[in-house]
């Protein structure tokens, strides 16, 4: 499910946006003590030395990732094939608004499995 705050198409061109869905909300991450984030929100803290987190900074690190596994298991891949193989490889559900769900959800097993 997309939350509130994730942006939403068309863009100015009429393409749907975002391209693909990645989980980024209430995301457990490293803490960085002493950071601006840090003292601003202390109840976000789950312990010494995490926080949770929400938006494009939790999933981009979890798409980037997926990539990485991608470029893995085949080093050839261009950036161009790599956006094809998680766009065409994503957990759909039925009747989704592009516009609000992009391609689906990112799926690397389905992506590698391609």
């Amino acid at each position: 499910m997309a939350p509130f705050f994730s942006s939403r198409g068309p863009t100015v061109y009429g393409e749907a946006k975002p391209d693909i869905l990645a989980p980024g909300v209430n995301i457990v991450s490293l803490r960085s003590p002493r950071s601006f984030l840090d003292k601003l929100d202390k109840s976000s803290r789950v312990d010494e030395d995490y926080t949770t987190l929400s938006g494009t900074s939790m999933a981009t690190p979890i798409c980037a990732g997926i990539c990485a596994l991608l470029l893995e298991h085949s080093p050839d891949l261009t950036p161009d094939e790599v956006k094809t193989l998680l766009k065409e490889n994503t957990g759909k559900w039925s009747g989704d608004d592009p516009m609000i769900y992009g391609a689906g959800a990112i799926d690397a097993e389905k992506a590698i499995k391609e």
